[in-house]
């Protein structure tokens, strides 16, 4: 296929066919049509500026017909040109309730972008039963624009956005494990430590290798005074931690927080927790904290002899 048969292709599944450039079609139209094949078949380096150019083309149509027949190619390429406002402007042109995928997309991506956490999970619980794939587009395109903003709602008076956030986001397939840990810790967080643990069985059943999942749930079973069950949990992270291949050996997180509970209770803990802890620094001389623990509780030992 030639290189203008396939730039055809890409913007018919933008434009429908009844809008391809005919004779008599205003100038500013046929400008609109060149610039969106030129973006969508541009090379990764000149796509934001092709973006651009795309959206200001779009942005001198006319009102009518031919306009909102291409508004859905507009509203993306203002999107990619870096202008959420704009985007958002353009998707809400279209009711809410009869907004396609794609500007049910571009409105989500846009308040994401535009850090506005409420407006977006207000317009994530419209969408998803509606376009769940634009619900989803949405979440793995902008996650680490939004586990941020979660993150700061849970800490003001947005808890039930940021708490809306990261379930939305730990429900995303494929599953990764990170995203049930994150959201263990926000329900941690916010006190509803039933469907913390919840959140931490589930991932521990689908991901049991998870040395920072088990690290995590050793977190919350400290939290709650279960003080034998977080130390077999960070074990279980430390010997998992310790199975992995010499690059990255001893560099997981549970033996530092073994190391804390060495040194509130010395000898507590079962095996001795300090040569791992000392293999660790080896590899993470920065530790600072595991360092200042490590330290500790070797001069506790020195002055109890």
């Amino acid at each position: 296929m030639s290189g203008a048969a396939a730039g055809l292709g890409l913007l018919a599944a933008l434009i429908p066919a009844a809008c391809i450039a005919s004779q008599g079609q205003p100038e500013l139209l046929r400008a609109f049509d060149r610039a969106a094949l030129e973006w969508q078949s541009s090379s990764p380096e000149g796509r934001p500026a092709a973006a651009r150019a795309a959206s200001n083309a779009f942005l001198r149509l006319p009102a009518g017909p031919e306009r909102r027949a291409r508004l859905m190619a507009g509203a993306r390429a203002t999107l990619a040109s870096g202008r959420p406002e704009l985007a958002h402007r353009l998707a809400m042109e279209v009711e809410e309730r009869a907004q396609p995928p794609a500007l049910a997309e571009v409105r989500l991506r846009a308040l994401a972008q535009l850090g506005r956490l409420p407006a977006f999970a207000a317009a994530l619980a419209s969408v998803a039963p509606r376009t769940p794939a634009a619900a989803h587009a949405a979440l793995q395109q902008e996650e680490a624009k939004l586990l941020p903003l979660a993150a700061a709602a849970l800490r003001g008076s947005d808890r039930a956005a940021g708490r809306a956030v990261f379930e939305a986001i730990a429900a995303l397939a494929p599953f990764q494990s990170y995203r049930l840990a994150n959201l263990g810790l926000c329900l941690r967080q916010i006190g509803d430590l039933e469907a913390a643990e919840r959140a931490y069985e589930l991932g521990r059943r689908r991901a049991p290798e998870d040395l920072e999942l088990w690290n995590d749930y050793g977190l919350l079973l400290r939290a709650t005074g279960r003080r034998n069950e977080a130390i077999a949990a960070f074990r279980q992270s430390v010997a998992l931690d310790l199975a992995r291949d010499e690059s990255r050996r001893a560099t997981g997180p549970g033996i530092t927080n073994l190391m804390h509970m060495e040194a509130l209770a010395p000898g507590d803990q079962g095996a001795d927790p300090v040569p791992t802890a000392t293999a660790s620094l080896v590899k993470r001389p920065d530790a600072t904290m595991l360092r200042r623990l490590t330290v500790d509780v070797l001069l506790d030992r020195l002055a109890r002899r």
